[in-house]
């Protein structure tokens, strides 16, 4: 079947590629009054302290036999660092939003401090809590622990309330912290032998722990605060699974404090917590409870240290790769872990859909590191070497040069204060703007089809006409962004933040970029529905758009008829010239991404955005018919 010979709505497709075809060549003309931003404040600008750096901390599973001590966040430095004091929260954010366009269609090295230095013991005065403490395992971070939990024992004894998280994906954690719960105490039990100031201050147990878990609920896994080294290493094996998939972190962390604070005084011991989670918890980025919950642990004294992983670069969403006993199909299941900021500040969207990439931000999650530092702990970022990560490039396995990322450091602040900060600054405000409109999450258009295309042509073309117009659709927004972004260039490099200066960067290089996919898309469409190949595998069921760096190059029939259409001067030869010099324009915006942010997560995903090419074709794929639905899956 030729495409020419299809009823009305083959030829409403091809409508839609020439007008796309006018959008890509043609400067979208956007009349100022589409763009809403209105801007109300009075607070003056300020520029947030960048003096420290994270430390990493090396694994060591032997027990020491000397201890330095040293208070938490004194030393290793704070991410993003504010003793801005903690304020009551309201909601002052309302989004502006980009009018909708009308469209007629139908790590490197670092030298550190010496260990003599860094051990140096600064009392037992409240700090500001560490937030990036890179460790490579359990035993690092428990050994690190340890010597924060001398440092408290020096002044009081404790009560030390353990706090798991009941995901699948942490079992294999709790087996290794259960192994090296060992070296704490053993070490603990040489330091209260040879420090003669805690044998005089501590007459009975100098520590007592709790075990606690908690996902949708709480589940108390100790049957009291003990000191017995067996009853809590089997107490940790006992950690339920929770199949709701809800991880109320903050909730659990209230209640823990609530639950315990008034036995922590009464045996004149201090409340410590210890979280282990490998996801930032449903509950724990939302600004009012984490507010409350800062002012709680800070009014009781109560130091919060986490074991945690790194946030997704400007994004909420890891996804975890699952495999179902039953069928051995593999799934993709999403966990909370992040975003490293109050608000995202990165784009939300891939140019077809919500982001699928799992990349690392260098950075703990938002709500988690705010929690450690305001109330002096540590947060340890672990590992990032997970073998469940999926995604197009997976996890990125680099550390991030501490150097790199010290001008790149993540606002700290509360949700509101961040917010003000924000808006203050017209660059970033209009940036936050672009990606608020083009999140998939605000607008379910911005999700384009990208698999699981039906075999038959008539089916192939009803489905295909729905996505053509979400592509029409975003190749407008899109448009609109990239208009309203070079309106602000001339605010860049006044811009104080390097951070803001590379999500605009990025920002700005993948919207060209997208503009270029969402073109491939249509030219890919217009062709499949043209000529309707025939699949050559036996299993082949449904299509897929695969990316490529191959480019799409219409032939010469679908050239005419976009030439005829729209009555193009130029030659294809000339077209084609036209293409190629807007995919070199894009290609060295992203590689500029990368000169001017070297060895950071937006160079990365610049060098991700390249890697992945400008081109779009339709490839056979195999639909399972025994794939089960997201809600009869399990959760992570």
């Amino acid at each position: 079947m030729k495409f020419s010979d299809l009823p009305a709505l083959g030829v409403s497709f091809v409508t839609h590629v020439l007008i796309l075809a006018i959008l890509f060549l043609i400067k979208l003309t956007v009349d100022d009054h589409n763009v809403q931003l209105d801007l109300e404040t009075s607070f003056e600008d300020y520029e947030r302290q960048q003096e420290e750096i994270t430390r990493e901390l090396e694994l060591d599973t032997t027990v020491a036999e000397t201890f330095n001590t040293q208070p938490g966040g004194v030393v290793t430095g704070e991410i993003g660092a504010s003793t801005a004091p903690v304020v009551t929260q309201t909601k002052v954010e309302q989004a502006e939003t980009l009018e909708e366009p009308t469209i007629e269609v139908s790590l490197s090295e670092v030298t550190l401090p010496s260990d003599d230095i860094l051990g140096k013991d600064f009392g037992e005065s409240e700090v500001t809590g560490e937030v990036g403490a890179a460790v490579d395992g359990y035993g690092a971070a428990m050994s690190r622990i340890t010597q924060e939990l001398i440092r408290l024992m020096r002044k009081e004894k404790l009560l030390c309330v353990w706090l798991f998280d009941e995901s699948g994906s942490m079992k294999d954690d709790q087996k290794e912290i259960a192994e090296n719960f060992e070296k704490v105490y053993q070490e603990l039990g040489l330091i209260t032998k040879k420090d003669e100031q805690l044998k005089k201050k501590l007459k009975d147990e100098p520590i007592l722990s709790v075990i606690r878990s908690f996902g949708k609920a709480r589940n108390e896994l100790t049957k009291a605060p003990t000191s017995n080294y067996d009853e809590i290493v089997s107490s940790i094996g006992k950690i339920p699974v929770d199949q709701t998939g809800e991880e109320n972190m903050l909730g659990a962390i209230s209640a823990t404090v609530e639950d315990y604070i008034g036995l922590a005084r009464r045996q004149d011991r201090r409340l410590v917590l210890i979280i282990v989670s490998d996801e930032s918890g449903d509950d724990g980025d939302a600004e009012g409870p984490l507010e409350t919950t800062v002012a709680k642990l800070k009014q009781a004294r109560v130091p919060c240290y986490f074991m945690g992983r790194e946030s997704m670069f400007g994004y909420k969403i890891a996804r975890m790769i699952w495999d179902d006993p039953e069928t051995n199909i593999r799934y993709w299941r999403p966990v909370r872990r992040g975003p490293e900021t109050p608000a995202v500040e990165c784009l939300q969207w891939d140019g077809l859909h919500e982001r699928w990439d799992n990349q690392n931000a260098g950075f703990g999650p938002y709500g988690q590191v705010r929690l450690a530092r305001e109330t002096g702990g540590i947060f340890f970022i672990l590992p990032n070497e997970e073998e469940t990560l999926a995604g197009p490039a997976e996890i990125t396995r680099r550390k991030y040069a501490f150097l790199d990322m010290k001008e790149y450091l993540p606002n700290l602040d509360s949700y509101r204060e961040y917010v003000e900060d924000r808006d203050r600054h017209n660059f970033r405000k209009i940036l936050h703007d672009v990606i608020q409109r083009l999140n998939p999450d605000n607008d379910r258009d911005l999700s384009i089809r990208e698999d699981w295309y039906p075999l038959e042509l008539g089916e192939f073309m009803r489905v295909g006409q729905q996505e053509m117009n979400k592509a029409a659709k975003a190749m407008g927004l899109t448009e609109t962004a990239l208009k309203m972004l070079d309106n602000i260039r001339p605010l860049r490099d006044t811009e104080p933040s390097e951070r803001w200066r590379a999500n605009y960067d990025l920002a700005y290089a993948q919207l060209k970029t997208f503009r270029i996919r969402l073109f491939q898309f249509m030219l890919a469409m217009d062709d499949h529905a043209a000529n309707d190949p025939k699949p050559v595998k036996e299993k082949t069921n449904r299509w897929d758009i695969n990316r490529n760096t191959k480019m799409f190059v219409p032939d010469e029939d679908q050239y005419k008829r976009l030439a005829s259409a729209f009555k193009l001067k130029m030659t294809r030869e000339e077209y084609l010239a036209e293409i190629e010099a807007t995919q070199k324009e894009a290609t060295l915006l992203l590689r500029d991404v990368g000169m001017k942010h070297p060895g950071t997560p937006w160079a990365v995903r610049a060098q991700q955005e390249i890697s992945r090419g400008f081109g779009m074709h339709f490839v056979e794929s195999f639909w399972d018919p025994r794939r089960k639905p997201a809600d009869q899956l399990p959760n992570l």
